[in-house]
């Protein structure tokens, strides 16, 4: 049986996700900020007979996420989809073989998700200045390196949208940037932060100043704030094999297979 779930379900929805807390940063993070009752969020669940939690699916602005504690898909949620459509559709790769079928105009990624618990310090000096987005100006300026980074452009095309997403996801977590004659030439970010860990996204560099450890220092500082000040792990997932190794080298381990569904325009 599939329903909507409201305040009184968020105890024992929470219990059911952090099961498996690093593939479920996304929805623990969107119910602990947000709850139920916000007109961009819904989150709807599947039960057994005996009333335990089979799986969820978070609607949350134009982004879904899927999680089962098994394979077999209801298709009852069909009826969701159709009726609380959405651009974005995420969740473990193994999930998704009973739903691939349903959502054929959708263009899929294949991305390694990774966490990290441990934090390998390199104690490199560094000349630039790592600065933590707070301002509306800071987010113009982030909006225009995203432009110029093409893995980044396609998702980021309206200015005043995308200053509001970024000042908005402030409490959910932190910006990092680095900056060079007025501009932002690289930045990472954490989204989804929950009470025991945080998502790593947006990690990217001006095409002009990469192989100059900029990333790399921007997530050493994001894993000091968040491993060592606030005990929390971070995860992230990435496609990019040259990304993948910075990534063990700083600590990350790998968890699986995470996949992203894009719909086609």
């Amino acid at each position: 049986m599939i329903r909507k779930l409201i305040d009184l379900d968020q105890k024992q929805v929470l219990d059911f996700l952090y099961r498996e807390q690093a593939f479920n940063i996304f929805p623990i993070g969107d119910i602990e900020s947000f709850g139920f009752d916000k007109d961009f969020q819904r989150v709807y669940a599947d039960f057994d007979i005996f009333g335990n939690y089979i799986s969820i699916f978070l609607r949350y602005r134009n982004n879904a996420i899927y999680y089962s504690t098994n394979e077999e898909f209801n298709k009852d949620y069909l009826r969701i989809f159709k009726e609380d459509p959405f651009d974005f559709l995420s969740g473990k790769a193994e999930l998704f073989n009973d739903i691939e079928p349903y959502i054929n105009d959708f263009k899929k990624d294949v991305m390694y998700f990774v966490e990290a618990k441990t934090f390998n310090n390199s104690n490199k000096t560094f000349p630039f200045e790592i600065k933590r987005l707070k301002r509306k100006e800071e987010a113009e300026k982030l909006f225009y390196l995203f432009q110029k980074i093409k893995e980044f452009a396609p998702y980021h095309s309206d200015l005043d949208n995308f200053i509001s997403a970024k000042l908005n996801s402030i409490n959910m977590g932190v910006t990092l940037y680095i900056e060079d004659g007025g501009k932002i030439i690289s930045s990472v970010a954490t989204t989804a932060e929950t009470t025991k860990s945080a998502m790593v996204v947006s990690v990217g560099t001006h095409p002009n100043y990469r192989k100059l450890g900029l990333a790399s220092s921007l997530l050493e500082e994001l894993m000091k704030i968040y491993l060592l000040g606030k005990s929390k792990s971070l995860c992230l997932f990435y496609d990019n094999p040259e990304a993948g190794s910075i990534y063990k080298r700083l600590g990350f381990e790998y968890l699986g297979m995470w996949n992203i569904y894009r719909k086609r325009k």
